[in-house]
Order: C-alpha cells, then sequence, then structure tokens
C-alpha cells in the first residue's frame, strides 16, 4: 500500500495566499481597504506605476426649454494622482537546528515574525500617509515638513482642516498660530467637534465624498488616537447617547470599548497613532516623527502653553491610494557559513499615500484637538 504525500509546493502555495489575504484584509484599516472607488483606502494593482484618477462633478447650469446644448457643452475636469510601487524587504536566519525540519515546516517558524512585521509596516505607512502634507506640489510626511511646508498646506486645505472646537482656530497660512489656539478645556473631542468636522467635509470644495453603506446611507469614518478617543467616550453627550440609544448589554461600548458612532461618523481608536506624536523612546521609526522638522509644530508641545495636540482624520471615500505592485512572498537564502545558516525572507512591493489633487487633500477633513497623555 502507498501512501500519499502532499508537494511541498502545494503547501508553500496555499501559504502564500494566506499570508495575502492577511495582508491586505487584516488589522484595524483592513475594512476599508478595498479596490472600489468607494472605499476610504483605495488600492490600485500595477507594477510599475499607479494612478488612481479623479472626475470632478460638472458645475455648470445646462440648457433649458428650445436652447441648443450644441456649443454649450462642458469640460469634464479630470486629475490623476500617481504612485510608484517600491519594494520593502526583510528577513530571518534559521541554523541548522531547525533546517533540520522539512520545507514546510521552516515556513511556519518564520511566518508570525515576518507576516506581524510586513502588516505593521502597512500600518504605519497607512498612519503616515493620514498625517502627510503637500506643499508646492511636493509630498511630505508630517515630520518631514518645515514649518513653511505646513503654512503652505494649511492655505491650500482651509476648507478641510479644523484646529478645535472652532473654525475661527484657523489662521489662514499660519499653521503654528492655528495650533497654539488649541486648550485642554474647550478643543478636546467631543460630539459637537465631530459633527462640525463631517459639515466641513459635507461642504468642502471639491466635496469629500462618503462611503455609501447600503446603496443610500452616507457614513464617514474617524480615525484618531487612545486619548482623543479617552476623551470621546467619557463626554457626558457620547455616554448619554451610548447609554440611551444604543443596545444595551455587554455588547454596548459603555463596556467593550469598542467604535463609537455619533452623527453618521464611526469613530475608530488607532493606538498606534499616538506613537507618532509621542515617539516609543526606542530610537525606531516612532521617534520624532510627528514634529521632527519642526519644533514648533510639533504635536507633542503644539497646542496653547505647549500642551499636547492629538490628531483625528475624518475620512471618506479614496482618502488614501494603495498602489499595490506586488503581494508578499517568501523567498529562501542559500545556505551560508558553511551550510549551517538558512534565511528566510518577505519580499513585498507598494506604494501607501494621501491623494492630493491641486494642493488639496482630496478625501479628508483632519481635525487636530487637545489631547493629554493620562496623569
Amino acid at each position: 500500500m502507498a501512501n500519499s504525500t502532499i508537494n511541498s509546493n502545494n503547501v508553500v502555495t496555499k501559504f502564500q495566499a494566506k499570508v495575502n489575504r492577511q495582508y491586505v484584509r487584516e488589522g484595524r484599516f483592513g475594512p476599508f481597504i478595498g479596490k472600489n472607488t468607494e472605499s476610504i483606502i483605495q488600492v490600485k494593482e500595477d507594477l510599475k506605476k499607479v494612478s488612481i484618477p479623479l472626475v470632478a462633478k460638472l458645475s455648470g447650469n445646462g440648457v433649458t426649454g428650445s436652447t441648443s446644448l450644441a456649443g454649450s457643452e462642458e469640460s469634464l475636469a479630470n486629475y490623476a494622482y500617481t504612485l510608484t510601487p517600491t519594494y520593502f524587504r526583510n528577513g530571518v536566519l534559521i541554523d541548522n537546528e531547525e533546517n533540520e525540519k522539512s520545507e514546510f515546516e521552516l515556513f511556519d517558524e518564520a511566518r508570525p515574525a515576518l507576516m506581524n512585521w510586513a502588516m505593521e509596516l502597512k500600518r504605519d505607512q497607512i498612519i503616515q500617509a493620514l498625517g502627510a502634507v503637500q506643499a508646492g506640489g511636493t509630498y511630505l510626511t508630517y515630520g518631514a515638513a518645515t514649518a513653511g511646508n505646513l503654512d503652505t498646506y494649511n492655505t491650500n486645505n482651509q476648507d478641510r482642516v479644523l484646529y478645535g472646537a472652532l473654525k475661527s482656530n484657523n489662521t489662514s497660512g499660519d499653521h503654528t498660530t492655528s495650533l497654539a489656539t488649541i486648550d485642554t478645556t474647550a478643543d478636546k473631542l467631543t460630539p459637537d467637534l465631530i459633527s462640525l468636522a463631517k459639515r466641513l467635509a459635507m461642504q468642502a470644495n471639491p466635496l469629500i465624498r462618503p462611503v455609501m453603506v447600503k446603496a443610500d446611507e452616507p457614513w464617514f469614518v474617524l480615525f484618531t488616537g487612545s486619548f482623543g478617543f479617552r476623551d470621546l467616550s467619557q463626554n457626558s453627550t457620547m455616554t448619554q447617547a451610548n447609554r440611551e440609544a444604543r443596545d444595551r448589554g455587554k455588547d454596548n461600548p459603555l463596556f467593550t470599548g469598542g467604535d463609537l458612532i455619533w452623527d453618521g461618523v464611526i469613530i475608530k481608536e488607532i493606538p498606534d497613532m499616538d506613537k507618532f506624536t509621542d515617539g516609543d523612546s526606542s530610537g525606531s521609526a516612532f521617534d520624532g516623527v510627528w514634529g521632527a522638522s519642526s519644533t514648533a509644530d510639533s504635536l507633542k508641545t503644539g497646542g496653547a502653553s505647549s500642551t499636547r495636540v492629538g490628531v483625528g482624520f475624518l475620512c471618506g471615500a479614496q482618502a488614501i491610494g494603495f498602489g499595490l505592485g506586488r503581494m508578499p512572498a517568501f523567498k529562501r537564502r542559500k545556505e551560508d557559513d558553511y551550510e549551517h545558516q538558512n534565511g528566510v525572507g518577505i519580499s513585498l512591493k507598494h506604494k501607501i499615500e494621501k491623494t492630493f489633487y491641486n494642493n488639496k487633500q482630496h478625501g479628508m477633513v483632519t481635525v487636530f484637538h487637545s489631547a493629554a497623555t493620562d496623569a
């Protein structure tokens, strides 16, 4: 009697497919990633260059009655935001003790660490993209932007940047002064502030499109850090809404700490956003990321009396572009060190950036608010 065996290549192929599903769809941002124009994070696939198009709405009056339309047609304005995917790679070495196991067991040993690295890379790049600015056509992360860059960004995005609880806190062309109006009492993240941010999104020009649910339900999603989320969840209006309008029982956000909902906005806590403000004191990519090139605009001390400023991103469709060149793939390294060391690596190719058209961030309102750390 002959026993059937599974070819090791089939095992690896199945493993790769599972990794690819996790890479795109899992994590806190996973539910908002998709290939259609209604997705907050829109994926476009191409090996070399990805273009995310924007077709502007028509604004003319058209014609009425017997008036001829010929000669009165309106031009269809259209733009494109281009992403150029690049490779990101990492690997681990496994010695002969592990090498004596079979091929697919070796992949299983390396998988958790390499997969976590790839997913955390994607998460951190999405967060960086949310906070990015554009000045003079140059795309910059918040940490790389100078004070002048941030002032230019402020000027170009007057209809989609909010500093605290009042539109009047925004001094046109001066990001530093605008941040300094945010105090620890009036400018915390509250339901009223969220409603104001939503109104900005609905009045913005060009329009910030909400995400449509069930064909006719418009929603926005606000991503914010843990300290802003804390202030919102403890706000008496929000507490009352959860107590009286949400389902009772152990699944209520009062007990679970899950997503909050207010005025057609889903509020989602992203704890890792705080690391980009405070750093993690380990010399990692988190240290000094938001404010590294402009001390006066550091979110850690940019508020009134040098207080900490949090930031939230109220997002609609196509807020972030995800240019996907290659899905993650695992590779074996040739034996080294007298055949004692064996390497397993992961390779992926993508580009993740906030979409800008004519120097305006396309699909979001940036909401700066007070967010003191826990005492």
